[in-house]
């Protein structure tokens, strides 16, 4: 059964794998690629993401040619998300692979509890599922909004509705409990 990782610790970033609760990329991707993984984690149950850290358990840190600045990724939730999730940050120092004092930088991504969390780039909606930051449909985005209460089926606009669709039986009963002899329409 997968649990989340509660300490912060290098080996065990290192050699566990990748999960629903925990993710660990290179420090040379780019803010897009980031924004995918906090919103997955966001929209799921949340999650640690470990920068600085291979896919392989490699720590590479954030002296590596080709790392990006260890600043932008302590932005990221607030610059490539909306809204913006709230995310712990944590530089833990390390050794790398190289034998250099280095850093990585632990996310600590709390689930968000009534919004769905999208990339600021595009609109793009992730989910975390297994060890997998997925991309939903248009159709599925919609059900997480149910599911969050972001929003509600009630207050939806059904396009091709029209007052023949209402049950007259029903509404005639309503009118009666309020005591009322408005239109159907003056009721509705």
């Amino acid at each position: 059964m997968q649990q989340p990782i509660t300490t912060n610790d290098v080996s065990l970033f290192s050699s566990t794998e990748e999960s629903q609760y925990f993710d660990r990329k290179s420090a040379r991707k780019d803010d897009k690629e980031i924004a995918k993984h906090i919103s997955a984690f966001a929209n799921a149950a949340g999650g640690k993401l470990v920068i600085g850290i291979e896919d392989n358990g490699e720590v590479t840190g954030f002296k590596r040619n080709a790392a990006r600045d260890i600043e932008n990724f302590e932005r990221a939730p607030l610059a490539t998300c909306i809204p913006s999730p709230i995310v712990r940050k944590e530089r833990v120092p390390v050794i790398n692979s190289n034998g250099e004092d280095d850093i990585i930088l632990v996310l600590d991504i709390e689930a968000s509890p009534s919004h769905v969390i999208s990339r600021v780039s595009d609109g793009e909606v992730f989910l975390r599922q297994n060890d997998q930051s997925v991309k939903l449909s248009r159709e599925q985005v919609l059900a997480l909004e149910y599911d969050k209460g972001q929003r509600i089926f009630e207050d939806e606009l059904i396009e091709d509705s029209s007052i023949e669709d209402i049950d007259n039986e029903v509404l005639d009963k309503y009118k009666e409990i309020l005591g009322t002899e408005l239109s159907d329409e003056q009721v509705l």
